[in-house]
């Protein structure tokens, strides 16, 4: 549960971060000249990067529920024991 609790902290933050960081280069809300621009262009590359991460721990230790509900939703039952 506490993995759980602080990864989701790690995908909440880091997200955040890319989208306030992208939304303030694409619409050129910075100020400070090119040296500006690009420390907010390494946060924003950065936090994207541990979003990622973050990304794939959440699917490697949810990959059983994220199985059985796709054979679920798929309508994939067992297929009976071989009686060989």
């Amino acid at each position: 549960m506490k993995k759980n609790y602080g990864l989701d902290w790690l995908l909440f933050i880091s997200g955040l971060i890319c989208i306030v960081t992208g939304l303030m280069l694409d619409f050129h809300l910075i100020s400070g000249g090119r040296e500006a621009r690009l420390f907010y262009r390494n946060i924003h590359i950065y936090s994207g990067y541990f979003m990622a991460v973050g990304l794939l721990l959440h699917l490697f230790w949810h990959k059983g529920w994220i199985s059985m509900a796709t054979k679920k939703i798929l309508g994939h039952k067992n297929p009976p024991a071989s009686n060989h």
